[in-house]
C-alpha cells in the first residue's frame, strides 16, 4: 500500500470518528460528554451498518458486546412476542454483556441501521477511562429492566397451577423470580431444569 494510500485511509477513518463523536453530542444521555471522551468512545468502537432487518442481539446467547444506534430503529423481541421498539441514541445489550448472563432479548433491526459496536473487552475499559459512560449504562439498564405492570393482580397466597401436573403455586413463583434473577425466560429456566433432572435419571 502507498504513502498516499495509507494516509487516504487514515483521513477516511478519521472522518469517520469525528462525524460518529458529532452525532453522539446529538443525544441527550451523550450531550454532557467531553470531547475527549466522545473521541475516546468512538475509537474504541466499531462502526457497523445494515441495510435492512438483522439480528443484532439473540435470546439466550452468550453476550459478546454492546451497541450504541446512531440511526434506524430495533425491535425487541421475547420469544415471540414484541415487546418494544427503540431508536437513535439507546444502548443495546448493555445489561447482560456487564452481568455475564445470557441475552434476555432478541434485538432485530427493521431497516436501514447505523450502530457503534462495543466489544466486551473494550467496554470493560471504556468504563473505567470514561466515568460519564457509566451513568449512561446504567440508566439504559435501568430503563430496559421489565417493570411489573400495575393493573396485575397481587399474590392471593398459595395456590395451585397447572403444568401437565398440579404444581404448587408458591413454587411457581419462587421459580419465576429465580429464573428472572438469572436472566432467563421462565420456559429456558424451566427446559434447562427438567433436561438437569432427567440427566440426573438416567
Amino acid at each position: 500500500m502507498s504513502a498516499e494510500d495509507k494516509h487516504g485511509q487514515t483521513s477516511w477513518t478519521e472522518l469517520q470518528e469525528r462525524d460518529d463523536a458529532r452525532r453522539l453530542r446529538e443525544f441527550p444521555a451523550f450531550a454532557k460528554f467531553s470531547d475527549d471522551d466522545l473521541h475516546h468512545l468512538v475509537r474504541a468502537a466499531h462502526h457497523d451498518s445494515t441495510s435492512g432487518p438483522w439480528p443484532l442481539i439473540h435470546e439466550m446467547t452468550p453476550s459478546d458486546s454492546c451497541y450504541i444506534l446512531l440511526s434506524g430503529e430495533v425491535g425487541v423481541y421475547v420469544g415471540r412476542e414484541h415487546v418494544a421498539n427503540l431508536g437513535p441514541g439507546e444502548v443495546l445489550g448493555e445489561s447482560a454483556l456487564r452481568t455475564g448472563r445470557l441475552r434476555s432479548a432478541t434485538v432485530t433491526t427493521t431497516g436501514p441501521t447505523e450502530v457503534l459496536r462495543i466489544e466486551a473487552d473494550d467496554l470493560a475499559g471504556l468504563l473505567r477511562e470514561v466515568p460519564a459512560l457509566r451513568d449512561v449504562i446504567e440508566a439504559s439498564a435501568a430503563r430496559h429492566a421489565p417493570v411489573p405492570t400495575e393493573d396485575a393482580p397481587a399474590p392471593s397466597g398459595p395456590h395451585r397451577v397447572k403444568v401437565d401436573a398440579s404444581v404448587p403455586g408458591e413454587l411457581v413463583e419462587r421459580f419465576e423470580h429465580t429464573a428472572s434473577a438469572a436472566g432467563l425466560t421462565v420456559a429456558a429456566a424451566l427446559e434447562d431444569a427438567l433436561g438437569r433432572w432427567i440427566d440426573s435419571q438416567s
